[in-house]
């Protein structure tokens, strides 16, 4: 059994590892860290510390996927609580005394347990006090150092403050000035002997420590609920899809980049792409008694039983707008409804065409590794840069600058429709890909060399055979071409 925490500023890893020796430690969670987790059945999660501000939050989903898959979620103290409390009727376990005030609707303001801290080559270092902590210690200083009035002035005082500004010592300056500042001396003299009663969040992570360490294997069977009939959202197929992949050198290299640098990179990946779409349109549609029919009229007759096509097999009036005019006026009435049906395909309704590696792709191992290799390459490249430079950003790059860069690579074509030929959803999906290769195609580092040796994947349109290129042999150690 593994033992994944996520915590920062509430506690620090040695305080951990002193409870749960051998657990595996993770930064503050952020949206995609539970889907790039991959942990197996029977492992427990548990979330103290969550990112919301610098960084977009964790999603529900993602926790609920991890329960359905027979993974122990464990949410305690601070963001853990804000969700345990919010999911618990699914199966997710909350832990302490924050988390009962959320369940129980005594707090419901998710700032309540926020707090201002540094990053992780500071530790994480606390430099406010949440609001449920001077709840909590007030509340338990009432009827020893003040009353039930005086415990609820002190907190109103501190919850104007935004969320950065709160801390026990914000209240003993605040409440100096008006009626309350005896009531605050007296306060900070019961709480200056009892330490531990100014912060519960510490405490509710102590608790969910012992809770876990002592707790055994989670269940490893998947969870079948009907609570879980609504999960696989076309939202969570795109957390992910962007989330999920391959470690690769210590890095997480996720599927949907190394397709990318596919789609982005290699000269032939359009033909790979018309191949895949008609194999996906023409799955189990072949015309009865015609068993040798090649791909490409597989696909047309699918797409007739399905009424797309126009009289004589033309492209209709939608299915023209995936064209551009020099290819209606230039090409026979079969080729056009084959690349926009290509272009027009989409695996579900309102799902763009990936979400998952081709099959067609999967079997090419080698080809795979290199993808891989690459994309982790750029994502080092990026993270690089911006240790260099605090200002950059990859999603500040603009968009003229990638847009350039691929015209180029892609011999000056209307960019929008080779990015349909290439699997992409457009010239939206471009810059969002793009910005994330364009460091690593300046370097250099791109194998230029031996991506233009992998050769094309017929469909059979002119009669040729349809089997699938032997590409192990060209993808030997790469040579850079500039």
């Amino acid at each position: 059994m593994v033992i994944h925490i996520f915590a920062g500023p509430t506690i620090g890893a040695d305080d951990i590892r002193q409870i749960v020796p051998d657990a595996v430690l993770h930064p503050p969670v952020r949206h995609g860290d539970l889907l790039r987790l991959r942990p197996d059945p029977a492992s427990t999660v548990l979330i103290l510390d969550g990112l919301f501000f610098q960084a977009p939050a964790v999603r529900h989903k993602e926790i609920l996927h991890l329960v359905r898959n027979g993974v122990r979620v464990v949410g305690a103290s601070s963001m853990g609580a804000l969700r345990a409390a919010e999911l618990h009727p699914y199966g997710v376990i909350g832990v302490g005394q924050v988390f009962e005030w959320y369940a129980d609707g005594t707090v419901t303001a998710d700032d309540e347990v926020a707090v201002a801290h540094l990053d992780a080559d500071d530790g994480h270092t606390q430099l406010s006090d949440a609001l449920v902590s001077i709840r909590y210690g007030l509340h338990a200083a009432t009827g020893e150092a003040i009353d039930p009035d005086e415990a609820g002035g002190l907190l109103a005082l501190v919850r104007e403050l935004p969320f950065p500004r709160r801390s026990w010592s914000a209240l003993w300056r605040v409440a100096e000035r008006g009626d309350l500042a005896a009531a605050a001396r007296r306060m900070r003299e019961w709480l200056d002997a009892r330490p531990d009663q100014g912060d519960v969040k510490r405490l509710d992570a102590l608790r969910a420590l012992r809770l876990v360490r002592d707790a055994g294997p989670a269940d490893a069977a998947p969870v079948d609920d009907p609570r879980f009939a609504n999960l696989d959202t076309v939202y969570l197929a795109d957390w992910r899809w962007e989330n999920e992949g391959a470690e690769l050198g210590g890095r997480v290299v996720t599927d949907h980049h190394a397709l990318a640098f596919l789609q982005l990179f290699l000269p032939t990946y359009p033909s790979l792409h018309r191949r895949a779409t008609l194999d996906a349109i023409a799955r189990g549609s072949a015309p009865e008694g015609d068993a040798a029919a090649t791909l490409v009229e597989r696909a047309l007759g699918a797409a007739r039983a399905r009424k797309i096509l126009g009289p004589d097999d033309a492209p209709t009036t939608g299915l023209r707008d995936w064209l551009s005019a020099a290819e209606q006026a230039t090409l026979p009435d079969r080729e056009l409804v084959v690349r926009a049906l290509v272009r027009s395909f989409r695996t579900e309704p309102g799902v763009r065409t990936g979400h998952r590696i081709p099959p067609l792709l999967a079997g090419q191992r080698a080809l795979l590794r290199l993808a891989r290799t690459c994309a982790a390459a750029a994502g080092a490249l990026n993270e690089m840069t911006m240790r260099r430079n605090g200002e950059f950003r990859v999603e500040h790059i603009r968009h003229d600058l990638v847009e350039t860069l691929f015209r180029d690579r892609w011999g000056g074509a209307d960019l929008e429709i080779a990015c349909w030929d290439r699997g992409l959803t457009g010239l939206g999906q471009l810059h969002e890909l793009g910005r994330y290769f364009l460091l690593l195609a300046r370097s250099g580092k791109v194998p230029e060399e031996t991506l233009n040796g992998v050769p094309s994947w017929p469909d059979g349109s002119a009669g040729d055979s349809v089997s699938d290129p032997d590409t192990a042999a060209l993808l030997k150690p790469a040579t850079n071409g500039r």
